[in-house]
């Protein structure tokens, strides 16, 4: 790990709208590749505790395999009824061809 951020993948790994789980310090983590780069959020649905991976990217947004709750991927926050708790959401740089993740997470408020 440098300067706290861990190696997570190649840019060339992730194809646009499309997404990659890692597992950083025994969590896992899903990086998306969105309109608008890379995010990463933890690739745990906050509905039902699905895993996110396989979920459909749109803009910034990804929508869950089980239920297609909707989560915006720049702050965690969910969009619809199903679940009112947001993701928490990493840090992260590329440098050259590589992602790199910070696996401190950050959660914003509910609501």
């Amino acid at each position: 790990m440098a300067d706290g951020y861990a190696y997570a993948a190649k840019v060339g790994d992730i194809p646009e709208n499309a997404s990659k789980a890692v597992d950083i310090d025994g969590r896992s983590i899903l990086i998306c590749n969105t309109r608008d780069g890379f995010l990463a959020v933890e690739n745990l649905c906050t509905h039902q505790l699905q895993a996110l991976e396989g979920g459909k990217i749109r803009g910034c947004y990804i929508f869950c395999p089980l239920h297609g709750q909707r989560f915006n991927l720049k702050d965690g926050k969910p969009i619809g009824q199903l679940t009112d708790k947001p993701l928490p959401v990493f840090r992260l740089r590329v440098d050259g061809d590589e992602i790199w993740i910070n696996p401190e997470p950050t959660v914003c408020e509910p609501g």
